[in-house]
């Protein structure tokens, strides 16, 4: 049975409705600014784009720096990373909330050391110590982990397998969680890999995906994934889309 809706009922659910597209539409133009940034700043030679949950077991480039941005329904990162020596990545970064309104969420520090090349040697292992601070600047989160990179089906594509935990300040106590999970980037052409990642916090799973191109080879690569929890409600991470520069020699 059909139920005729009032005039002021229709009215406010169209002044709600037009609120929130212009919410969606002030969402997009931000993100649109922030991905026009990193075009900007692209001086790149080589490029990784890497907003995937499982991390590889490599670092940047010795004597240069990498820049990472990506902006999706669920967050935006800048993040920056500095080649330390051969074997060692500092890296930093902002977060931005973007399930809402675009919000500053805090920052964060990450050390990163590998013990080889992983394309030259074809495996590697490296340790992960990162550090989350909150937006007024309160330390909130530590994060320790093994990531694992191993070259497979002829070296056109690489499996990744990450290990480790988190400690949150759950504003009583510190909460330990274990996280681990394995991805596949799998090579389907010079400029085109197929993304894929199962990752887990606890007994939260969730799995994300997507393609990496390689839009201008040796220049800009751009990853654009999609990715969620198995539970209800763990929209985490979303819908994303990433880009990277990395100068292959600064000095």
């Amino acid at each position: 049975m059909l139920v005729m809706q009032s005039l002021p009922y229709r009215k406010n659910k169209t002044m709600r409705y037009e609120k929130k597209l212009t919410q969606d539409l002030n969402l997009l133009i931000k993100i649109a600014i922030m991905l026009m940034v990193g075009l900007f700043l692209m001086i790149a030679q080589t490029a990784n784009a890497q907003q995937m949950i499982i991390d590889d077991a490599a670092v940047t480039t010795e004597r240069s720096f990498q820049i990472e941005t990506w902006a999706g329904t669920e967050e935006a990162i800048f993040q920056p990373a500095f080649a330390v020596t051969e074997w060692l990545e500092l890296t930093t970064g902002l977060a931005f909330d973007t399930s809402g309104e675009f919000e500053f969420a805090g920052f964060f520090a990450e050390l990163k050391a590998v013990n080889r090349d992983v394309e030259e040697f074809g495996s590697a292992v490296g340790l992960v110590a990162a550090f989350g601070f909150s937006d007024g600047g309160d330390f909130e989160e530590f994060m320790a982990y093994v990531p694992y990179s191993r070259l497979i089906l002829g070296g056109s594509s690489m499996l990744h397998l990450n290990a480790g935990f988190t400690l949150a300040d759950d504003g009583e106590d510190w909460e330990f969680s274990p996280i681990y999970g394995i991805r596949g980037d799998y090579g389907l052409h010079d400029r085109v890999s197929v993304l894929a990642e199962l990752f887990a916090e606890n007994t939260d799973f969730g799995l994300n995906g997507g393609l990496r191109l390689g839009l201008i080879p040796g220049l800009l690569e751009l990853d654009i994934t999609y990715g969620r929890g198995f539970e209800s409600g763990f929209d985490f991470p979303g819908l994303n889309i990433g880009i990277a520069f990395t100068p292959d020699s600064l000095w």
